[in-house]
């Protein structure tokens, strides 16, 4: 049986492709396997790793137990929570440096007609 995923995801990072920085995040769905044999016991294929151009990480989300899975959960909350509010910051401020280049070069062109 070939294994089936919540989510199964290789991006890149950057919108220059030949550039290496890139995403994987896999989470891999057992609802069909048994729950009888102990092959089976040793959970999801849960994959998260990020790469710069220099960098590899690899984060580990465990779905052994209980606890680890509440542990997993919570990571994975806080990475979107930080992410995007690193996103929204990173909007904020190309809004505020593109207002300001905006502003120079009417500043700039209001100076050359007078």
């Amino acid at each position: 049986m070939s294994k089936k995923y919540h989510v199964q995801r290789r991006e890149f990072l950057n919108t220059y492709t030949n550039w290496r920085a890139y995403i994987i995040a896999m989470v891999e769905d057992t609802s069909e396997k048994p729950f009888c044999c102990d092959d089976h016991r040793s959970g999801s294929e849960v994959i998260f790793e990020l790469a710069s151009c220099h960098d590899e990480i690899e984060l580990h989300f465990s779905l052994a137990t209980a606890e680890d899975r509440d542990n997993s959960l919570h990571k994975a909350n806080k990475l979107a929570e930080v992410v995007n509010a690193f996103r929204d910051a990173i909007e904020k401020e190309i809004a505020i440096i593109n207002e300001r280049q905006t502003t120079q070069q009417h500043t700039r062109a209001a100076a050359a007609v007078h």
